[in-house]
């Protein structure tokens, strides 16, 4: 497996210039790709049904080539979603921290 380093993800509790908003995890986030340092800012709604883990440490992400490969034997924390057209994103648990990988298909 080829994990390609993507972005870090801070959770935050401070009003930012948001980029988006992800409605079914209540996560409102900037746009790492705009980031000089690959900084993706999110702050998640008081009811945000993520885990805690993610709500209060950072994650790293990695781009993967196959989702089904790259989660295999892995502590899942929030299973596979699309936050949008030809992406697929979810969360592993690793060594106590959130780790996101995204696959993306053109």
């Amino acid at each position: 497996m080829d994990y390609k380093f993507s972005h870090i993800g801070i959770p935050t509790t401070e009003e930012k210039e948001w980029d988006g908003f992800y409605e079914a995890g209540k996560i409102h986030y900037t746009e790492f790709d705009k980031d000089t340092y690959g900084i993706e800012w999110v702050k998640f709604d008081a009811d945000s049904p993520m885990p805690e883990l993610m709500q209060k440490l950072p994650h790293v992400a990695y781009y993967v080539d196959d989702m089904e490969e790259a989660l295999e034997g892995k502590e899942l924390l929030v299973p596979t979603f699309s936050p949008g057209e030809g992406v697929r994103v979810a969360f592993i648990k690793h060594n106590g921290a959130p780790v996101e990988f995204m696959e993306i298909k053109q």
